[in-house]
């Protein structure tokens, strides 16, 4: 599954560069390279992920360390994160005395008083109650992080929280075709409505209803023609998902435009189900460079907007104007990025869990 991880994050690495870089013109299609749905790829994942565990414990009769886990987690998911906003408001000030009007460069009101400075600093950090659904926050406002990508991390965090409840909830449940249409009809609402927790929380809960067959799936060998035939329907409904959230079909009224977000969210969930099967899917998944993008995906996620934002300003100041040549240039420096990053970062914070986690777990 880390394969499928890495293939999602490349997939929002290809759109973050062409929006940014403007391929296409300001107005280009950009929507239909799925950026999004490669975001609720990782949260179906999250959710299967953590849960395979709590859920095994479950099943033998045995308890989980929770008390392990959630430091554990925390240390897992927090030492990357607060090391890239830094990294993000480091270079949102150096944007500004560039003069940059862009994201990064205003989300911290540096030419406020020291009071708003902090305040704004310290607000970048806060991923609990700071949250949005990459567009905007809780109130209807627009998004105002350094660093935007970091948005995901804290559903990330409130999932992961909550996990010990998620997974006594849907232990216990044995129809679980009725709760999968359950979740829907939740996601469903949350599209109709606008209330974006709702549907971002239950994303992960599709992952903890996968994960609770995850024996069952990857037992199944599907023929190759009816595994690439899945494939292409699933992808299929993702992208007239987006390409019906972006307009390309005209105007559409509430209903059918949650009718369809839904199905995005059940086809990603049907993706990450497939690279699960014993197939070729997962065999491709499993490839050199897929483990590679993997394994740095997270690194990835968190540094790539910084690079490209940085690379904006820089490739046209030193002559390369060309778009396709400033991207190409913007996605290897941004894989070198995040291998740095992983080395020097993510890899010590993946050790130092563990051993927080070991530690605390024990003593409990």
């Amino acid at each position: 599954m880390d394969g499928l991880r890495g293939v999602a994050c490349l997939a929002v690495l290809l759109l973050h560069a062409a929006m940014m870089l403007e391929l296409w013109g300001p107005d280009g299609a950009y929507p239909l390279i799925p950026g999004t749905p490669a975001v609720v790829i990782f949260f179906v994942l999250s959710g299967v992920v953590l849960s395979i565990m709590p859920l095994a414990r479950l099943r033998a009769r045995g308890t989980y360390d929770w008390l392990g886990y959630y430091p554990r987690r925390v240390v897992r998911l927090g030492v990357p994160l607060v090391a890239a906003v830094a990294l993000g408001i480091a270079a949102g000030y150096v944007a500004w005395r560039m003069g940059s009007t862009g994201r990064s460069a205003t989300a911290v009101e540096f030419a406020g008083t020291p009071q708003q400075v902090v305040h704004d600093v310290l607000m970048q950090f806060d991923v609990l109650f700071f949250v949005s659904d990459d567009t905007q926050n809780l109130f209807g406002d627009p998004l105002v992080r350094v660093n935007s990508p970091v948005w995901s991390m804290s559903w990330e965090l409130w999932f992961s929280l909550t996990l010990p409840l998620v997974v006594a909830c849907l232990a216990r449940i044995r129809r679980d075709g009725i709760a999968a249409v359950g979740i829907l009809a939740g996601i469903f609402v949350s599209h109709w409505c606008g209330y974006f927790p709702l549907r971002l929380c239950l994303t992960f809960w599709l992952g903890v209803l996968l994960a609770k067959h995850l024996s069952e799936l990857s037992a199944q060998r599907p023929p190759v023609f009816h595994e690439i035939v899945a494939l292409a329907v699933l992808l299929g409904a993702v992208e007239l998902a987006q390409a019906a959230q972006a307009g390309l079909f005209g105007p559409l009224d509430a209903l059918a435009l949650a009718a369809l977000q839904t199905l995005l969210n059940a086809a990603c969930a049907g993706l990450v189900a497939l690279a699960m099967t014993d197939g070729i899917v997962r065999r491709a998944l499993s490839t050199r460079p897929a483990r590679f993008l993997g394994t740095v995906s997270f690194s990835l996620y968190l540094t790539h907007a910084l690079v490209i934002g940085g690379l904006e300003v820089v490739l046209p100041a030193i002559g390369i104007t060309d778009g396709w040549v400033q991207a190409c240039v913007a996605v290897l420096a941004c894989l070198a990025c995040a291998a740095a990053f992983w080395r020097l970062v993510e890899r010590p914070a993946i050790e130092l869990s563990r051993r927080v986690g070991n530690a605390l777990g024990d003593a409990a």
